[in-house]
């Protein structure tokens, strides 16, 4: 593609000595003001313009004050021809954002030189805006599949452990997404959204798939028992809320200061901690359980009740919902049971899958 080269001057003789000067090796188009140059650019953009300073009408300064202003014009390179040598106007030129600044009557030769060093310029510049962009690209494409990779790994090793004691091994997938559910409808108490807002909720989400992690430390004559555990069964079956903090601290010595894993450990931990305060670990009451761990103990419970396990049938969804009512206030949250509860029909088709 020819290189083309506007020249703006409201002086005839100086467009025919700019143009004969140039003509030979660009594609010249002369134009006589700064107002017949805003005209044209919306419809032909030049590789570069050639700005006389003083025009009548509009002068250099404000065409050019015009062209920065405008994204389809902004990056054009523009030198200014003008008949004063002062540095001050010099300066001023340079700080609108012109690339040069040439002195009338102009020596063709020089004209012809300063052009060209400044087209290689942009040239480079381009090749540079080019090159950001495609490493960019590139950076988000293995960004990409890191991130999936890594998906892919979390959710493997989430299925790992729900497969030992969850015949359909959705477990994983339906948790995420009564979380989600209740994460969109959540309307009060004020300082619940107000805590919710400062969380990553897609981390927040993803980390659900690790909560039951500790169960990997778990024998599998207790976790798949097909009989009601004795007393330091489900003392050993507990366990596992505080081996999966311990595994997530591990992985954190790693990877610190990571938001998905704090979140992880978070649910791994507090997930059956209740309400009243007879949950486990720490027997924490009421909001001194971490509102993300609240979330999941009602998910968590109602979708092991709709679920078959070795130990006992699958409840029917009305039955779930009911045992989940009697924990109001007693092992779960009592707005965050409410609002499980009006939720039953979104809950019960994600029961379903």
């Amino acid at each position: 593609m020819d290189t083309c080269i506007f020249m703006v001057d409201d002086s005839a003789v100086n467009l025919n000595m700019g143009k004969s000067a140039l003509q030979d090796t660009y594609t010249v188009v002369t134009i006589p003001s700064g107002e017949r140059l805003l005209q044209l650019l919306p419809h032909k953009k030049p590789d570069l313009i050639l700005l006389d300073v003083e025009m009548p009408g509009m002068g250099g300064y404000e065409v050019l004050e015009i062209l920065k202003r405008d994204r389809s014009t902004a990056n054009i390179p523009v030198i200014f021809l003008t008949g004063k040598t002062d540095p001050e106007n010099e300066l001023m030129g340079l700080s609108l954002g012109a690339v040069d600044y040439i002195t009338k009557p102009f020596s063709p030769p020089l004209l012809l030189k300063r052009i060209q060093l400044h087209l290689q310029l942009e040239s480079q510049k381009e090749s540079l805006r080019m090159f950001n962009d495609n490493l960019l690209e590139l950076v988000r494409e293995r960004t990409d599949e890191v991130t999936a990779l890594q998906n892919a790994v979390i959710k493997w090793a989430a299925e790992l452990v729900e497969f030992r004691d969850d015949e359909t091994g959705k477990h994983v997938a339906r948790v995420q997404k009564y979380l989600q559910i209740m994460l969109d409808s959540i309307q009060k108490p004020k300082h619940y959204i107000d805590e919710i807002t400062t969380w990553d909720t897609e981390a927040f989400i993803k980390s659900a798939m690790l909560h039951d992690v500790g169960k990997i430390k778990i024998r599998d004559d207790i976790l798949l028992k097909p009989a009601k555990l004795n007393e330091d069964e489900y003392a050993n079956v507990k366990l596992h809320a505080l081996y999966g903090k311990i595994l997530l601290e591990s992985l954190q010595e790693d990877v610190p200061n990571h938001t998905f894993l704090e979140y992880a450990k978070t649910l791994a931990y507090r997930h059956h901690e209740k309400w009243d305060g007879t949950g486990y670990p720490g027997r924490l009451r009421g909001e001194e359980i971490p509102l993300q761990a609240r979330m999941m103990a009602l998910a968590d419970v109602y979708d092991a009740l709709i679920s078959k396990r070795p130990y006992k049938e699958a409840y029917p969804h009305d039955k779930a919902l009911s045992i989940i009512a009697e924990g109001r206030g007693t092992q779960f949250d009592p707005v965050l049971t409410d609002l499980f509860l009006s939720l039953s029909d979104g809950i019960k088709e994600i029961g379903s899958i």
